[in-house]
């Protein structure tokens, strides 16, 4: 596929996209000129070590790295020995049993998400054929929503635990993304191009050129959420490079079931016949490892797989959030993928097509995405209780509280000791959720 070449630098390369609407000032157009959409340009993975120019590589530090690898092979490797001596088996396997029930069902949702997504692109051929915009808008959010309810209903009618349905609402979660954008975004282009007279041109990646089959495919392939005609094309497919990300993928699957099945699973079954403090403390050490398990095994491995196989050259899902020295720094940097999708087609919409100030913008941004991450949690634990609003509305004025220390190392330590306290704390906080009055209040 012919790509067209797009350069840096992000924010000012590429125009926004969005028609601004008369302002009330002057001064609330200069507070928003500046923003635009962040363009895509070929990046290296940050912690790519199978890439020279990679950041990692680069630098000297890069030996620690290689000795975390050496450590999780030790890991690999040692724990089911020692669980063969204990128990006689090689891996724990009463979680294992629980998460393969109906498991047929549960990843068969992936090629039902993918059938559905195809209503973003039957839109646009509807509006190509000129059919009233409003019936357009309704049909894309309706499908949208069906998206979320037919999620719902599965994890409450079958008989599924937390990672199948963890599973299935991460899946509607990243379909609605595409789904979303991908009809957000032809809808801007499809203005552009009526307002310029509805000229023809020859470019495939010109509107309406791009609404096609394969784009669409290719789109819904490839490891982003937000939608562009084309993409900066990395070369030829390093097919060693792919197996070794896949084999990556699946040995931090299998070290994350380790993780969770013998230091995690056994303290939640035996939950309350322990303190809060106890089960706080006991957590702490495997709740960052299994997370930083999870990172390495999604941002690096499972998503570099997918952009070589579709030839995506910006591979920056992730930057450097390990140095962050505030919660907005890490939100920003953590999951780059969503962050984009919540910059362009939330935070962005909000301000040129809804004509939001720049600060409501941001806190409704936010608390678009503290919902988002209630609703996929309340889906898979089957119960609704908004302990992850609260604690990500609580950072809200903690970000607030420690701008003297933003850009220090203090603010690092401070953001670390929030991260390695505070995922216990809000595993715990779920499971005694019925006991939450009591531990607040005697």
């Amino acid at each position: 596929m012919r790509n067209r070449k797009i350069d840096p630098p992000e924010q000012d390369s590429v125009s926004s996209g969005y028609s601004t609407p008369d302002e009330k000032s002057v001064s609330k157009q200069a507070k928003i000129k500046h923003l635009r959409k962040h363009a895509f340009v070929n990046r290296i993975s940050f912690l790519d070590d199978m890439d020279k120019d990679s950041e990692l590589n680069k630098n000297k530090l890069v030996g620690f790295y290689n000795m975390l690898y050496v450590v999780a092979f030790y890991y690999f490797i040692i724990n089911p020995i020692m669980s063969y001596w204990k128990t006689g088996q090689w891996i724990e396997t009463s979680l294992y049993n629980q998460m393969r029930r109906d498991l047929f069902m549960c990843i068969v949702t992936w090629p039902l998400f993918y059938a559905w997504s195809h209503i973003a692109l039957l839109i646009q051929y509807l509006a190509m054929m000129n059919m009233p915009k409003m019936l357009i808008f309704l049909i894309q959010h309706v499908s949208q929503i069906c998206m979320f309810v037919y999620a719902h209903y599965l994890v409450l009618t079958r008989d599924w635990y937390l990672p199948q349905g963890a599973f299935v609402t991460f899946q509607s979660c990243v379909f609605f993304f595409k789904m979303h954008s991908y009809t957000m975004t032809n809808y801007k282009m499809r203005r552009e191009w009526v307002d310029q007279g509805c000229p023809k041109s020859t470019d495939p990646f010109n509107y309406p050129n791009n609404i096609n089959f394969m784009n669409f495919t290719k789109f819904i392939m490839t490891p982003v959420l937000v939608y562009e005609p084309s993409y900066p094309q990395s070369g030829k497919i390093r097919w060693w490079y792919v197996i070794v990300k896949f084999i990556n993928a699946i040995s931090m699957l299998i070290m994350g079931y380790m993780i969770v099945s013998n230091h995690i699973y056994p303290i939640i079954l035996n939950v309350n016949a322990l303190s809060l403090v106890d089960s706080i403390f006991q957590m702490t050490l495997p709740l960052i490892f299994i997370c930083l398990t999870l990172f390495n095994m999604i941002f690096e491995n499972y998503c570099n797989f997918w952009a070589e196989l579709t030839h995506f050259g910006d591979r920056q899902f992730y930057t450097d959030w390990w140095n962050s020295t505030d919660y907005e720094e890490f939100n920003r940097n953590w999951n780059r993928p969503v962050y984009e999708f919540l910059y362009r087609h939330v935070y962005l919409e909000l301000i040129f097509e809804f004509g939001f100030g720049v600060r409501k913008a941001q806190l409704a941004t936010f608390l678009f995405s503290a919902i988002l991450h209630e609703y996929t949690l309340a889906v898979s634990l089957k119960q609704i209780t908004p302990i992850m609003v609260m604690f990500m509305m609580i950072q809200i004025p903690v970000m607030l509280c420690t701008k003297r220390i933003k850009g220090t190392k203090f603010g690092n330590l401070f953001f670390w000791w929030g991260i390695i306290q505070g995922l216990p704390l809000i595993l715990n906080l779920y499971l005694r959720f019925n006991e939450l009055p009591k531990l607040l209040f005697e």
